[in-house]
Parts: structure tokens; sequence; C-alpha cells
């Protein structure tokens, strides 16, 4: 496999998972706010635990990705360590 077919392989599965997410969440959307509803975030935790649960992988997803929300946190918003909504 080609770096151009890793990159190719990469931007698919970031819009399909794009369209994935969005459409669950307009599936349960009941507000207009900017934040997720609860019934969101239920959803979406429960949409990240089977996607884990099919990887081979998962404990070392899981560390990828907590290292990935940590840089992308100090990224975003240096010193805040809560989430934009309650």
């Amino acid at each position: 496999m080609t770096d151009h077919d890793e990159a190719g392989r990469e931007s698919w599965a970031k819009r399909t998972a794009l369209h994935l997410v969005d459409g669950a969440l307009a599936a349960t959307e009941r507000s207009a706010g900017p934040h997720p509803t609860p019934d969101q975030i239920i959803l979406l935790r429960e949409i990240a635990r089977r996607a884990l649960w099919h990887m081979p992988n998962s404990d070392d997803e899981l560390k990828k990705l907590r290292d990935f929300f940590k840089l992308e946190k100090l990224r975003q918003r240096p010193g805040d360590d809560e989430p934009p909504w309650p």
C-alpha cells in the first residue's frame, strides 16, 4: 500500500464518518442549540463503543484517541479542562 492509497482511505473514512455522525445527530435533533442534547450524547457514546468493539486493537486505538483529544484540546482551548457543553 502506498502513502497515496493510505491518504485516500483516511480521506474517505473522515468524510464517511462525518456523514454518519451528522445523520445520527440529525435523527435525534430536538433543539436548535449549538450543544449536543443528552439523547445525542448517549447516541454518540454508543456509536463510539460499538465502533471500538469491532476494532481488533481497541486498547491501542483508545490510547491514540485519548492522546489526540488532549493535543486537540490544547490547540483549541489552552488551559481549558472543561468541554464547551454541560
